[in-house]
């Protein structure tokens, strides 16, 4: 058991802490954790001869008669599953949870919400009836408060541990006023990239796209930067292939360049972000 190894992302770095908590003890904490988070669905489930593994494609057990992919994202809402969006097949499950009756495929994410298309992909991994069910970190979060008030002292200071870094899966901003979503600042300029204009004293602000040096004005009248990058995510996710920019569902790079009106142009700020951090 690797509790704390680092998985090189922070997605599965997370995701293997907590199924490895679970794990414990022959599995022991998974019977509660299931239970609270699926409540009547759990119900007919036979918590016998316990199984938890990590990164693996295809389901370890034969199919079972209760099968369902369990999505977990902060927000609960999935972007819609569309004919354009690319191929998930190749998409690997974060986690499984198999017990004698039922077989529970997971996906996690830490930032924005869950991708439709990939629990698509990820249904097809289990049998004709598998299900899916939406949850969010909130329900999560509410399982483990109810188990590690009851443990011993291991498991309690495990949990309590986890349950410390799962502000990170919710907070908006960083201590610096950057909001999470943001997760670099380079230029380019000279790629596919929005530019946003506006401040909080004029409080409109506008969306241009520029192409290859070419911009065109796609909104003039949005009420603030985080409406305006959510106005972009909508627009890129609708029309991501006559941008030619690189679709990858929610983990999507988009870039903007922010403009404030009489500032400095050294001043303005190039900022690259997840499509799922605004959807």
């Amino acid at each position: 058991m690797r509790i704390f190894q680092y998985q090189g992302q922070e997605e599965d770095h997370y995701t293997n802490t907590l199924m490895n908590i679970l794990k414990r003890e022959d599995c022991r904490l998974a019977i509660p954790f299931t239970r609270n988070i699926l409540r009547e669905t759990a119900q007919h489930f036979t918590f016998k001869e316990l199984k938890i593994n990590t990164r693996v494609k295809y389901c370890p057990q034969e199919e079972k008669k209760y099968e369902y992919i369990i999505g977990i994202a902060p927000y609960k809402r999935a972007i819609e599953d569309r004919k354009k969006y690319e191929d998930n097949s190749g998409s690997i499950p974060d986690a499984w949870i198999c017990g004698s009756n039922f077989n529970l495929l997971f996906e996690f994410k830490i930032r924005g919400v869950l991708d439709e298309n990939q629990l698509a992909a990820h249904k097809k991994l289990l049998g004709k009836d598998a299900k899916i069910i939406r949850l969010t970190w909130a329900d999560v979060i509410s399982s483990l408060e109810k188990i590690h008030v009851l443990q011993d002292s291991i498991d309690h200071y495990l949990l309590n541990e986890f349950l410390c870094v799962t502000d990170n899966f919710k907070s908006k901003r960083r201590a610096s006023g950057m909001p999470t979503q943001i997760i670099s600042g380079i230029n380019k300029k000279h790629k596919c990239h929005f530019i946003i204009t506006g401040s909080r004293n004029i409080k409109v602000y506008t969306v241009e796209l520029s192409v290859d040096g070419n911009k065109q004005m796609l909104h003039s009248n949005l009420r603030g930067i985080q409406e305006a990058r959510r106005w972009i995510a909508d627009y890129v996710l609708n029309n991501h292939e006559q941008l030619g920019i690189t679709f990858e569902g929610m983990n999507t790079e988009v870039t903007d360049y922010c403009v404030v009106p009489g500032r400095a142009e050294r001043n303005n700020s190039w900022n690259q972000w997840r499509l799922g951090g605004f959807l």
